[in-house]
């Protein structure tokens, strides 16, 4: 690993202890497991706190295998569908979700 990548590693650590928020994770029919994430409402879909569509920032490390499409996130109560991943190289992803109704 190059030294630009252990440093944004530690990065993106510092951000979800500084910034992250429990979430619940469910892959498939596993048992859901616990990893932080920071919640951002925002994207190019639709905005503000009632919006349907969401993004969440999270470590790739913190999974024993890797996110993907369909899995299903829970914060705050509010169930969410995984439709989109954007990793980086230093194991930081973004998932595009979709608030389930």
């Amino acid at each position: 690993m190059s030294a630009f990548s252990a440093h944004a590693s530690l990065a993106n650590a510092a951000i979800l202890a500084a910034f992250g928020q429990p979430v619940s994770y469910q892959q498939g029919i596993s048992d859901p497991f616990t990893v932080l994430g920071v919640l951002e409402r925002k994207g190019d879909e639709e905005t503000g706190d009632n919006a349907l569509y969401a993004r969440l920032f999270i470590q790739t490390s913190d999974f024993a295998v890797a996110p993907q499409q369909g899995d299903v996130v829970t914060v705050a109560g509010a169930a969410f569908t995984v439709f989109s991943l954007h990793t980086d190289t230093m194991g930081g992803c973004w998932l595009a979700l979709r608030q389930d109704t």
